[in-house]
């Protein structure tokens, strides 16, 4: 039905495409958007996080909620309970003393955590990138909620959702595999977004999307950050400039890699932005203005578990009441260690969002991070525009590179597997691939560490 749909969709020209997004933009509007929406979003604006006491009742009072809901809508929370004292469940303080859900545990049990039929539910996939995809269900009152909340927090930056113009870089697929055209995004008009599409970032068609970015101006760009990337990168090459300078630069689902950070604020002149949170209902990890990570407790709980490759956290999401998550393992790693930020907010800050337990690989140097790879990639910036880590089956490790010139020469070869060695062990075995284009997931999104399944 899907592909049906989406076919019908690509015979469309392009004014009408356009007028399609906007009617979904419309949908989404609705759901998203109405209700409490605005009643949420002034009290979020209205919060400083400078009280300690008060976000520790806040967080204590949402999470007995959710506990006390689950307990009594979830057939699966019910039974997986049954063996604790919950009378002596008091605060976030007790939370250690129930049991950790597991990504397998969400997914072979999910029709008995739903607290919420389908048809009064709104419905969010999971990526599916260690997995199978999982469908979780959500309350719309509790989706509005959300959209607050980040709406809130882009508000700090002096962005203006669905009132300012927003450039999103999304991994929908809204542009046929070989459009007619060369026009490579579709408006949303409902919302004030322009949707760029992520999977025709190729050489010969970046100087369109710049073109069209200096055409609409947008006071945001949102969305991937290895897209968002590519063109800011293509622009510093080119030596080209944008007319217009973002709010912000707003980035999530991937992790923000140093190179990336410097290369987008340089050439946008504006900051840019993280948060973290998941299709699940993860809380919040948001970046403030003045750059520090917090995990906003207000939104949910989040426990550090030690972990060769960092630290694991398990979340407990205070908007997941329609397929409720307690002590979820979801499977990501932070950095702790974060100081105290000027902003004000108590909120706990962290170093940096490390990315899944799967963006790490270990050879006979040592195991190394997505952030740490990045440094490498960042050594060889002269040589090569990106790199990626494949990890096979067998165990064997393929490198891909993308030369900053069409190809390389037996010099400057030899110059890039140095620096590879050195960075990676010298008893390190790798496979040096040359590649004009690194393929994305099927989600639209670049992995710098990609394990084949």
């Amino acid at each position: 039905m899907k592909r049906v749909i989406l076919g019908l969709y690509y015979s469309l020209p392009v004014f009408l495409q356009n007028a399609a997004v906007s009617l979904y933009g419309l949908v989404l509007y609705f759901s998203r958007y109405s209700g409490d929406y605005k009643k949420y979003r002034k009290l979020f604006v209205s919060r400083k996080h400078q009280n300690i006491r008060e976000e520790k009742h806040i967080q204590n009072k949402r999470f007995l909620k959710l506990l006390s809901y689950a307990v009594e809508n979830s057939p699966f929370y019910k039974e997986f309970y049954k063996e604790i004292p919950l009378k002596e469940i008091q605060s976030v303080e007790d939370i250690h003393k129930l049991p950790i859900l597991s990504k397998d545990m969400l997914r072979d049990n999910i029709e008995c955590i739903y607290t919420i039929p389908m048809y009064k539910s709104l419905t969010f996939h999971t990526g599916g990138t260690t997995g199978i995809p999982v469908k979780v269900r959500k309350r719309k009152q509790d989706v509005q909620q959300r959209m607050a909340y980040l709406d809130a927090y882009k508000q700090s930056f002096g962005f203006t959702s669905n009132k300012m113009r927003a450039a999103r870089f999304t991994g929908r697929k809204i542009v046929e595999d070989k459009p007619v055209k060369p026009v490579f995004w579709r408006n949303n008009y409902t919302l004030r977004q322009r949707l760029y599409s992520t999977y025709h970032l190729s050489e010969e068609n970046l100087l369109f999307y710049v073109k069209d970015l200096n055409r609409y101006k947008p006071q945001s760009i949102e969305g991937f950050v290895s897209a968002i990337y590519t063109v800011a990168k293509f622009m510093e090459e080119k030596g080209l400039k944008p007319e217009f300078t973002p709010k912000a630069v707003f980035t999530t689902s991937e992790t923000v890699l140093p190179y990336h950070r410097e290369t987008i604020e340089k050439v946008f002149g504006c900051p840019l932005t993280d948060q973290y949170a998941s299709n699940e209902g993860a809380p919040f990890i948001i970046q403030c203005p003045f750059g520090a990570y917090h995990e906003a407790i207000d939104t949910g709980i989040f426990e550090h578990i030690p972990a060769k490759e960092g630290t694991r956290i398990l979340v407990t999401g205070f908007d997941t009441f329609g397929t409720p998550l307690i002590r979820y393992d979801i499977g990501d790693v932070i950095r702790e260690g974060g100081e105290k930020c000027s902003c004000g907010s108590v909120h706990p800050v962290i170093k940096r969002i490390e990315g899944r337990e799967a963006d790490f690989i270990t050879t006979k140097g040592g195991t190394f991070s997505q952030v740490q790879l990045s440094y490498l990639v960042s050594s060889l910036h002269t040589h090569i525009k990106q790199m990626q880590f494949k990890l096979k089956r067998d165990g064997s490790l393929i490198i891909l590179c993308q030369p900053v010139r069409s190809r390389l020469n037996r010099k400057d070869m030899g110059i890039v597997e140095k620096n590879i060695k050195e960075f990676l062990g010298q008893e390190t075995e790798f496979t040096l691939e040359l590649t004009d284009n690194i393929n994305r997931t099927a989600s639209g999104k670049y992995r710098l560490i990609l394990r084949e399944e």
